[in-house]
């Protein structure tokens, strides 16, 4: 028995000094990077100026800096039965990639087509003054947050 075959999704071929990258739109052509989520034991032990808030619903703090003008997602368990203290104990702290997406809708339909597996959402996300959000997952690719676009700016940043 062999591994099954990554599904078939567009690509494009990148030159990249030498080494060809191969440019996926998993989620539709528009989508667009947006975040990193890293787990850390401490937000304010790893960066003291950041002022985390608490999401007791998803019993995490979160905080957001920007790296490179890479935005990151900081996200510090609040209690042992976490997710995040869980991905802790077992060593990842990369989390998850997150996309903005123009129709949530039509990504998570794409995104099926190209294996990935909703696990919840859409639900309203409180951080982006409740645009839609859903997390889908790939056995070969791992976690990913789609973040509905803003209907009047097409790239906000976090709130």
């Amino acid at each position: 028995m062999g591994r099954e075959p990554a599904p078939e999704v567009p690509i494009r071929q990148l030159g990249r000094r030498g080494a060809a990258a191969t440019e996926c739109a998993f989620f539709g052509e528009d989508a667009r990077f947006h975040h990193i989520g890293l787990a850390l034991p401490s937000i304010h032990v790893a960066n003291p100026g950041c002022e985390p808030v608490a999401a007791e619903e998803q019993k995490v703090s979160i905080a957001f800096i920007q790296l490179n003008g890479i935005t990151i997602e900081l996200l510090e368990p609040l209690a042992d039965d976490s997710p995040i203290a869980k991905s802790l104990r077992q060593g990842v702290k990369l989390l998850h990639l997150c996309f903005e997406v123009p129709n949530l809708d039509q990504a998570l339909e794409l995104g099926r087509s190209a294996g990935f597996h909703r696990l919840s959402g859409p639900s309203p996300a409180p951080f982006y003054e409740n645009r839609r959000v859903a997390w889908v997952f790939s056995k070969h690719y791992g976690l990913f947050e789609l973040l509905e676009q803003d209907r009047i700016s097409s790239s906000p940043e976090p709130r």
